[in-house]
């Protein structure tokens, strides 16, 4: 298995704003060997489109691998890695090599449990007026799924992501994402979203508006701007947009 990630001179692994390269490793002997650094520069001062094939040309470097490790979802080189090269991206900080074995063990987990959801998952063929699934779709969100820190309780638990809808518009069908993870709750699945995610609107399926709603809402500069009834009548649609009507990364001022 081989795992990359974005790290310092001291191996840790930070965001693409500090100075640093890829480092590929690959288990050998239940052993981790680095086989491979890449140099990338991601100057915020040159141009976009050059930024961009930067990181391209460095991703094609990393082989088969499929697994990064990021210190941040939001930004340009997470969004190449998982929207053009199909990237798995585990969250985390501090030193790379010392969480190899743990994000290994967690990306292994989450393969078999997705091959496994996919072959049960069916299509939903009626759709309900707000785009959600109307007649129990089981599959989630069907977007690609994200990752905590390895320090965090809920490392390795594969937590499903809202799907993007076209101009910073975000859906995600929390009523069926609860009920068939007895283990998750409202605020894990969406928080991390409100919080890393730039977004003009998210629409929450759900059986009703969580009760944190107005407290974390108020935090994340967010709020309700509709909430109706589903039109199978279960549950209810809820509308969260930011209060300032732009795009949010979840600002906490």
């Amino acid at each position: 298995m081989k795992i990359a990630s974005y790290v310092n001179a001291n191996g840790a692994v930070v965001g693409f704003q500090e100075k640093g390269q890829i480092c590929l490793y690959e288990n050998e002997a239940e052993t981790w060997i680095k086989i491979k650094e890449v140099p990338l520069d991601l100057n915020p001062d040159l141009p976009l489109a050059e930024i961009k094939t930067g990181i391209r040309e460095a991703v094609t470097e990393l082989d088969d691998c499929k697994v990064f490790v990021v210190q941040e979802f939001r930004g340009l080189l997470n969004a190449v890695l998982q929207e053009e090269f199909g990237f798995r991206t585990w969250k985390s900080e501090g030193s790379l090599l010392e969480q190899l074995d743990a994000v290994a063990q967690h990306d292994k987990e989450f393969v078999i449990a997705e091959a496994a959801r996919n072959a049960s998952a069916h299509t939903c063929s009626v759709p309900s007026s707000g785009g959600g699934c109307g007649g129990g779709c089981s599959s989630g969100s069907g977007s690609p799924y994200r990752y905590k820190r390895a320090d965090h309780p809920d490392f390795g638990k594969a937590i499903p992501a809202p799907q993007a809808v076209g101009d910073g518009c975000y859906r995600i069908n929390l009523a069926n994402i609860l009920a068939n993870d007895s283990g998750l709750n409202s605020k894990q699945v969406l928080v991390p979203f409100m919080e890393e995610v730039a977004f003009t609107q998210l629409e929450v399926l759900c059986d009703h508006p969580p009760r944190w709603f107005a407290r974390e809402l108020y935090k994340l500069n967010l709020t309700v701007a509709s909430e109706q009834p589903n039109s199978n009548g279960k549950g209810v649609n809820v509308l969260v947009v930011p209060i300032t009507g732009t795009a949010t990364q979840g600002a906490r001022s």
